[in-house]
């Protein structure tokens, strides 16, 4: 199972969201190559500007889609024009070419499929793709072969190589960007991108910005061993209540292993959706109203996260509201399911 590690945050409670306990989860027999880690993203980043204040932030977080809705009020008598971005999660190819993750979409550089609006409006934001070995920018070595920055865009990857003279690929694997071994496709570079814009805030008026994009979720199987590790139980707010009925799931799928003659131990699906809360916030003030909405999409699908105050709000959904806001954790949202197919796990 890959995990990363977490960010240093306060914990709360934890609450284990679901409509049902089922006992009947399919086993699987290999861990590692159903295992993926999480990418993080988050929100919209603001230059900052004091006169820009956020009256209201609506974020709505699902396995195969996150959206989020602002509403922005500049308290000044003039415009302002402020430069927004939105950073995509870095690719650490070195870590991630060979890994069981696999980007929403593979075949764009706009790989988690961002879009945003502006008062209703759609807008073509400007991608930044740059680079990196370490601290040194390799972006314009890779352009100047015709290789996709992105290391995790592995079909546009692998025929950028195939076209490769040798000379070129000796001057990559030089560089340490490739392997010297001719039949290792990976690209050993860490990519960063973000979507960014110049956003104009009329005098004293609410202006309204959307955006919506593919999450990079992860992966994994969870046994008993996961469930007695402290760390693990931190790291999804997992408290007694939500163990033990995870337990139960296990149980099950225990029980329907053991009748069919098995002898493994037991497993069951999960998957993870991170968000990152905590990124540098330079409105002014805090945030007048957010409201979170978590959507679990089957009433089967069980939900662990670290937020108090969360009550159900319909057979799917569950939500938070809070007033004057300062955002205090990152969200990681923990989805189990009976059926590997509902978490987005084929």
């Amino acid at each position: 199972m890959i995990r990363t590690p977490s960010r240093p945050s306060r914990r709360v409670p934890a609450l284990l969201l679901s409509a049902s306990l089922l006992a009947s989860l399919p086993v699987v027999p290999g861990r590692a190559n159903d295992s993926a880690a999480e990418l993080d993203a988050g929100g919209l980043v603001l230059v900052k500007d004091p006169e820009i204040g956020l009256l209201r932030e609506d974020l709505r977080i699902g396995l195969d889609r996150i959206s989020v809705r602002y509403v922005f009020r500049n308290r000044s008598a003039s415009p302002r024009t402020v430069r927004v971005a939105f950073p995509l999660p870095p690719i650490d190819g070195a870590e991630l070419s060979l890994s069981a993750q696999n980007l929403p979409d593979e075949a764009s550089a706009n790989f988690v499929g961002f879009t945003v609006t502006v008062d209703g409006v759609p807008l073509a934001p400007h991608l930044e793709e740059r680079a990196f070995l370490g601290t040194r920018e390799v972006g314009d070595l890779l352009r100047k072969h015709a290789i996709p920055l992105n290391p995790m865009r592995r079909d546009a990857l692998a025929e950028a190589l195939a076209r490769l003279t040798p000379t070129a690929r000796a001057e990559l694997v030089t560089a340490k960007l490739i392997p010297e071994a001719a039949d290792m496709g990976e690209g050993l570079w860490r990519s960063e991108a973000k979507f960014h814009w110049e956003q104009v805030f009329p005098a004293g008026r609410e202006l309204v910005i959307e955006h919506a994009y593919r999450p990079v979720k992860g992966s994994l199987l969870i046994g008993q061993s996961d469930l007695d590790d402290r760390a693990f139980r931190a790291r999804y707010c997992l408290d007694d209540a939500g163990v033990g009925g995870l337990r139960r799931l296990l149980a099950g799928a225990g029980a329907k292993t053991a009748g069919a003659g098995g002898g493994q131990d037991a497993l069951v699906h999960a998957a993870v959706v991170p968000y990152i809360v905590t990124t540098a916030r330079n409105w002014a003030g805090t945030i007048g109203t957010f409201a979170l909405t978590v959507d679990k999409g089957s009433p089967k699908t069980l939900v662990s996260l670290c937020r108090k105050g969360i009550v159900k709000t319909g057979p799917t959904t569950f939500g938070f509201t809070a007033t004057d806001f300062v955002p205090d954790a990152d969200l990681r949202v923990l989805y189990v399911s009976p059926d590997a197919e509902a978490l987005g796990i084929r």
